[in-house]
């Protein structure tokens, strides 16, 4: 009886520790899925990061995968991730969507290995074609550098985007450029449904798949609350020849590691 128990919490455990997508999560779009676990960018309130993405689908965008780990336990500001409008290219734009991460519900290590999902309660307006940027920062750090934002391959494995890094509270930007990586790990989902109560009528409903409807009221009531934010806003995209020259970069080791 009592190896039966201990071997119940030993699988009880092991399924805590599972990463589970949200339930409301849309269909995978965009995806720069490599993550060095040895090299990573200082995210803070001082020091954000970004990566533009340029939507392959219209919806609302509910949540994105990013590979950020805590700089240390003692780490207590929540993390800040933003879907900002693209500028000139650059992570300038509105806010679209913001989703503030308790510190604790970040894996502790500055080298992430793995994807951290972030849905936002309020998706963002996304229209395909446009370039849109994911933005991550901190709150108050001091000094300290909170979180870590793995690199990805060295090159330019995401091209119809941009990792940007700032120094001053995102007043200026600069193309990443750090040990050889031009682009962060990423990932992004987009809700797709109605954009007009007219596609729910006579059984238009049943042809919705992400997010799928039991009949025409759901769905109407599913367009009520995110049809507005589903037809999207933003500049047209813009492709890596528009983000400038390259910025500086130092480096700084620890652990064999690379942080930047």
């Amino acid at each position: 009886m009592a190896r039966r128990i201990r071997l119940a919490l030993a699988f009880a455990a092991a399924v805590a520790l599972l990463i589970v997508p949200s339930a409301a999560a849309g269909t995978l779009d965009q995806s720069q899925p490599g993550i060095r676990t040895n090299a990573a960018s200082f995210v803070s309130d001082l020091h954000p990061r970004a990566q533009t993405f340029t939507s392959g689908l219209t919806g609302a965008l509910d949540q994105v995968d990013v590979a950020i780990g805590r700089n240390g336990s003692s780490v207590t500001v929540p993390l800040l991730v933003e879907i900002r409008s693209v500028s000139g290219g650059q992570p300038t734009g509105p806010t679209l969507a913001s989703a503030s991460v308790p510190a604790t519900s970040v894996p502790d290590g500055f080298f992430a290995s793995a994807f951290l999902s972030i849905p936002f309660s309020s998706p963002a307006p996304v229209t395909a074609g446009v370039q849109y940027a994911i933005v991550a920062s901190s709150g108050h750090c001091g000094f300290i550098n909170c979180y870590g934002w793995a690199l990805g391959p060295v090159g330019d494995p995401y091209a119809a985007g941009s990792g940007w890094k700032s120094l001053d509270s995102g007043a200026t930007w600069a193309p990443l450029n750090d040990f050889g990586s031009t682009d962060f790990p990423f990932q992004t989902y987009v809700l797709q449904g109605p954009t007009s109560k007219q596609q729910c009528k006579k059984g238009g409903w049943k042809k919705f798949k992400n997010p799928s409807f039991k009949n025409q009221g759901q769905c109407v009531k599913w367009f009520n609350h995110h049809g507005g934010k589903a037809k999207g806003n933003g500049s047209k995209a813009n492709g890596k020849k528009d983000t400038g020259g390259p910025g500086n970069s130092g480096k700084d080791k620890k652990k064999g590691g690379k942080k930047k």
